[in-house]
């Protein structure tokens, strides 16, 4: 018995397969394909390093099962292609070979995906306009009634995926019922206007999903196990509900489901994706563990819960009470492959926290590879799955305390270099310190708390209240000097500039400013300080000279993705913050602000402060000053280039390993 996590922990059986331990990977779809969308050597390192982490069952994400939901614009494994077969196989064993179980999900898109070169089908006949946030604008469509021998033809395809899956070493497939994607859309009571034995009461709605259930144990026998992914709710007033789903679920049981896995959320609308994928606004744990909990009570197979679960003191109460049967994790095990086994062993400190921050959501909108704010490996997991050579101790200074400085001290320090951390303030942490003071930013402090357990742990030495010079330099005789030395805020030059506050004096200072606030800014910090605003019970109204929120041309790359920017306006819509976009400031003064909107048309906006969001420049002075002191000399975060914390952490792993 696990000392620490004794239920998540424990094993689990279902029908002659025993799981290690309660803790699955959620599926993760592969952007990095071939040219004929084959999965490739980085495909499988990236999950063979999570099933290296221990996890007890890992995922291939986004198969799809049949060419009616094959799309361009977005690149996913075609299950039907027998040259696929190879690299299914060697994926199986790669994680096999780790104790962890191998699973493949199944999914069609139905409407959500469509384009202009093919039929697109989906439950109903009705015109769709979807804007996936990568760039490319709205694609509006006509969507086509899928006909009873095409629903034939991709239940059918279910199955074909399904023993493929098995023929190649795969222990289950999950069906993924719920998040927008085909089976959903039928079970839609918003998106299925059927008046034929697929639409109408939830039993012809659910018809699909149990024809695909069947048509898999067809296909592949009684013990090969049959994993669901559902949304207990779909998100819209309109749509299915808790009961509804439970119904849905007691269906699915009958039909010879093994374990489902409770999720919620759709993704074809956007006022309801951050119910599938809880943004840092959401603060609390396990955002679906009480319905999944409701869904239990009706049933005999195994249920688990996805959706924010980080913390293993939360798993392993739902678990003990009897709540769920397993948790699923995604961000979490992104942000730490190793977060099973570090709780296995009881080393909480050393979990790398996932910050909810959707990094990892975002490259896939831009067809990017998967990265992470805060494990620069992750996407890359094929440069690291060899232990890397020893370096030549170095005497390494590093100037400045916030995520990039420590980052790359850590990794010095792991690689045995001899490092020093020079900060001059008189704690570290950096820019984190002062936007973790925002009430939703809570996982920003707990990353910044784990990077400083990180240096006390390591050989790294601290100097606070040090400021790095040409002297001190010379003075330490250091062979390499990395410069993380921030940035500062850009002032523009706005009649009357000096009677705002600059937003990181605002967090820092916290004054008092009133009641009614203008934020001049809507790049993602004007954004949040308007929204923590709000929730202070303050009015709060953002001023941006563009057409958008936190797009502009200045955005940091990759770009905002669709999840962010919905997150983003549905707090901003949650809690009453004004937005006046195409709107230029052009004077503050002590009442408040003179506008001018496209029109040329002037706009007087009375506020008790402004609140200046303007962006930052980088601290070029004082890496110029650095520069010239040491041969080897690397600057990194925002004196570099104003960024994310994700960048900044890259930065810093990078230029530590590559010394």
């Amino acid at each position: 018995m696990n000392p620490y996590f004794p239920n998540l922990f424990s094993p689990m059986k279902v029908k002659k397969t025993v799981f290690r331990n309660r803790i699955f990977g959620s599926p993760t779809g592969m952007k990095e394909l071939t040219d004929h969308r084959h999965l490739c050597i980085k495909n499988i390192d990236f999950l063979q390093r999570r099933a290296q982490g221990g996890a007890a069952m890992v995922c291939l994400g986004d198969v799809i099962v049949d060419e009616t939901s094959d799309i361009s614009w977005n690149p996913k494994v075609r299950s039907w292609d027998r040259e696929n077969e190879f690299a299914f196989y060697d994926m199986a064993g790669a994680i096999e070979s780790q104790g962890a179980h191998a699973s493949m999900e199944l999914v069609h898109a139905g409407m959500h995906f469509h384009e202009d070169d093919r039929i697109n089908y989906g439950p109903s006949d009705m015109v769709d306009e979807f804007d996936q946030g990568d760039g490319y604008g709205i694609r509006r469509h006509k969507i086509i009634e899928m006909p009873r021998e095409i629903i034939d033809q991709v239940v059918d395809s279910y199955g074909k995926a399904a023993f493929r899956a098995k023929h190649c070493g795969f222990t289950a497939v999950l069906l993924h019922a719920g998040h927008g994607w085909l089976p959903s859309q039928f079970l839609s009571p918003v998106l299925n206007r059927r008046t034929d034995e697929f639409g109408g009461s939830l039993e012809n709605r659910a018809r699909i999903t149990m024809m695909i259930i069947d048509k898999i144990r067809e296909y592949c026998g009684p013990n090969f196990l049959i994993e669901a992914r559902i949304s207990w709710k779909e998100g819209m007033y309109e749509g299915y509900q808790l009961e509804d789903s439970i119904e849905f679920c007691k269906m699915m049981e009958e039909h010879g489901i093994d374990m489902i896995q409770v999720s919620c959320g759709s993704l074809h609308f956007h006022d309801s994706t951050v119910l599938s994928f809880p943004s840092w606004f959401d603060v609390d744990e396990g955002h679906n563990a009480e319905a999944a909990a409701e869904i239990k009570k009706h049933l005999h197979v195994p249920v688990g819960t996805v959706g924010a679960v980080t913390d293993p003191n939360f798993a392993e109460k739902c678990i003990k009470e009897g709540m769920i049967d397993y948790v699923v994790m995604a961000r979490a095990l992104i942000a730490d492959p190793d977060y099973p086994k570090k709780a296995m062993h009881g080393k909480l400190d050393e979990i790398r926290p996932c910050l909810r921050c959707m990094s990892c959501l975002t490259g896939g909108y831009y067809n990017l590879p998967l990265h992470c704010s805060v494990n620069p490996q992750i996407g890359r997991d094929s440069d690291y799955k060899f232990a890397f050579l020893p370096a030549e101790k170095k005497r390494v200074l590093v100037a400045g305390g916030g995520p990039a400085g420590m980052e790359a001290a850590i990794i010095a320090s792991e690689r045995g270099h001899e490092v020093i951390l020079c900060e001059k303030a008189d704690c570290l942490g950096g820019l984190m310190r002062v936007i973790e003071k925002e009430s939703f930013k809570i996982r920003i402090r707990t990353y910044r708390e784990y990077l400083e357990r990180m240096i006390a742990k390591s050989t790294v030495e601290v100097r606070l209240n040090t400021e790095v010079t040409p002297e001190l330099i010379q003075t330490i005789q250091p062979d390499v000097v990395i410069a993380a030395v921030g940035g500062h805020p850009i002032i523009p030059p706005i009649k009357g500039i000096e009677k705002s506050i600059q937003i990181v004096d605002y967090y820092k200072e916290q004054p008092e400013i009133g009641e009614n606030i203008l934020v001049l800014g809507g790049g993602f910090a004007g954004v949040e300080c308007a929204i923590g605003l709000a929730l202070e019970g303050k009015k709060a109204t953002i001023v941006e000279m563009s057409d958008a929120l936190a797009s502009g041309p200045n955005t940091p790359y990759p770009g905002t993705g669709a999840m962010q920017i919905d997150a983003l306006w549905t707090n901003v819509k949650k809690n009453n913050v004004e937005v006046m976009l195409n709107t230029k400031c052009v004077e503050i003064t002590d009442e408040g602000m003179i506008c001018e909107d496209k029109e040329g048309k002037q706009i007087l906006l009375k506020a008790d402060k402004v609140i200046a969001a303007t962006g930052i420049a980088p601290n070029e002075d004082i890496v110029d000053a650095l520069r010239d002191s040491v041969i080897d000399f690397a600057w990194i975060g925002d004196c570099y280039q104003p960024g994310l914390i994700r960048t900044a952490v890259r930065q810093g792993y990078d230029t530590s390993l590559n010394l």
